[in-house]
């Protein structure tokens, strides 16, 4: 969470981070206090987030709504459909998304700006085998690179 407590940080001194992670951090600050609340994210899991979240994902992300459809596991008409409707997400679809936000939060942190993580998201990781964008379609993918994220914190790789 040291991605969120530098964002305080950020309206005194813009020039610590980038833009690209200043706004990335703006999109994931409405979801944070679910990151350290397992009740408030089951709470918001149960009732669906907003649609708003899937274009949130695509823009912190930088993603197409192709890539996008792809790491959510749902077809292109799907996903406009969701987008368009403006209904409460599904809750595995709601869950999905706040693991990735977790995620890229996490990712910030670690890697000190969404630029740095981004860049290391498509390269083959050797700590876990895998092209880490590879494993965002699924939760337990997500899980695998928090943890690489974690082991790399604390300088523990492959």
């Amino acid at each position: 969470m040291k991605a969120s407590k530098e964002y305080q940080a950020v309206e005194n001194t813009p020039s610590i981070l980038s833009e690209r992670t200043q706004e990335a951090l703006t999109l994931i600050k409405p979801y944070e206090k679910l990151f350290t609340s397992p009740k408030a994210k089951h709470d918001a899991i149960k009732k669906g987030l907003e649609p708003k979240a899937i274009q949130d994902l695509i823009e912190i992300a930088g993603v197409t709504q192709t890539d996008a459809a792809h790491i959510l596991d749902l077809t292109e008409p799907t996903l406009r459909k969701y987008i368009k409707t403006g209904k409460e997400l599904n809750t595995g679809l709601s869950e999905h998304l706040l693991q990735l936000f977790e995620l890229f939060d996490k990712g910030m942190d670690t890697f000190g700006s969404l630029e740095e993580f981004k860049n290391w998201l498509p390269h083959h990781n050797i700590g876990i085998n895998a092209v880490p964008m590879e494993l965002l379609d699924t939760l337990t993918g997500i899980n695998m690179v928090k943890s690489e994220l974690i082991r790399i914190d604390y300088g523990v790789t492959a």
